[in-house]
């Protein structure tokens, strides 16, 4: 594979590359938007066809003010009022306003090298698909404090996310989804926009699952990435995945069905658990296959941790890992079942 700045200066030279526009929603970002702006700003991709499109969400802190004196350089930059705060009203929002036959999503928080834009738009162009997405990795430091760091580990185990690709990053290839994503802009004239009508749901989830289901390929190369920084406590992580699970939740409900089969397997161990524990007051088989199975699951994510806090050579990530797997487990199904036992109104946003 090329390089992206000779991959660009070739393509440039035999036709025009697609004029691409990053959409980043915010809000109360003031931490992150000036890093975020500046790492956009200084892609490869050739600035006189790139713009930037930040959707602010009403914050209360200073992020507006500072993406009005950010300066972005040669590129175009808009600032998009989003009143409902809402992140798929904001992307949709953003799509709306951008100029570009390709847009490109980028987080505030995520951290991206120089080439993210290029490497994106080089693979839309030779596999024809019509989402691409890298692998998503945490920011691995050495000297994070040990609950950040068991946060980040358990964020790219199989144990802890299964057989996502866009965090394990294994091989390229299709899949069922993306981190962030970089479209072609036409796929939302066939698809439709984000779904900004669900109480909750999985954005990504569903707008990949819409394009897949209408013939449309979603590609992760697995040779570009994003990384972000992780959670660093466990009351933040359990709430996150809580959200995930709600909002994969909101996608059964819509779809009714799941989008991959690693969360139709949460769901059942879980659920199975739960129920087990509702009859064992009433029977002595329940009792024992509930403690045969929570046994088995517990015993099997104390090895997993304890063999990596023995490879990291940090035993105090033992407690840590054994902690960060069970959220992602159990704070996604307590979300995953929390949303199917409600029914809020169309457009009312799902409160946790």
């Amino acid at each position: 594979m090329t390089t992206p700045r000779r991959f660009a200066e070739s393509v440039e030279a035999a036709t025009n590359l697609p004029f691409v526009s990053v959409v980043v929603v915010a809000r109360n970002e003031e931490k992150t938007i000036a890093q975020c702006l500046a790492q956009i700003v200084a892609q490869d991709y050739p600035s006189d066809r790139l713009e930037i499109v930040v959707v602010d969400g009403v914050s209360t802190d200073r992020t507006r003010d500072i993406v009005e004196r950010c300066s972005a350089g040669a590129l175009a930059l808009r600032i998009v009022s989003n009143p409902s705060a809402g992140r798929s009203q904001g992307l949709n929002l953003g799509i709306r306003a951008a100029r570009g036959d390709v847009i490109a999503r980028i987080d505030a928080r995520t951290l991206i090298g120089t080439d993210y834009l290029s490497r994106c738009v080089e693979t839309l162009l030779k596999t024809g698909a019509d989402n691409v997405g890298g692998v998503q990795r945490p920011v691995e430091r050495r000297d994070a404090p040990p609950t950040q760091r068991a946060i980040g580990i358990s964020l790219a185990h199989p144990l802890g996310v299964g057989g996502a690709q866009f965090r394990l990053g294994r091989k390229s290839g299709r899949v069922d989804t993306v981190y962030l994503g970089c479209f072609r802009r036409e796929v939302f004239d066939r698809v439709g926009l984000f779904d900004a009508d669900a109480s909750i749901i999985s954005e990504d989830t569903d707008i990949n699952y819409r394009i897949r289901r209408a013939g449309g390929q979603v590609y992760l190369n697995s040779e570009i990435t994003a990384s972000y920084v992780p959670r660093d406590n466990f009351k933040d992580f359990w709430r996150l995945y809580c959200r995930y699970g709600g909002g994969k939740a909101g996608f059964l409900l819509k779809h009714r069905t799941l989008a991959a089969p690693r969360q139709f397997a949460l769901a059942l161990f879980v659920g199975t658990l739960g129920t087990l524990v509702l009859f064992s007051p009433l029977s002595q088989l329940s009792r024992q296959l509930f403690f045969g199975l929570f046994g088995g699951y517990a015993l099997g994510n104390a090895l997993v941790s304890a063999s990596i806090a023995v490879r990291e050579a940090r035993v105090s990530l033992l407690p840590r890992l054994v902690l960060a797997f069970a959220c992602i487990h159990f704070g996604w199904a307590f979300g995953f079942f929390r949303r199917l036992a409600q029914r809020p109104k169309l457009g009312e946003y799902w409160k946790y």
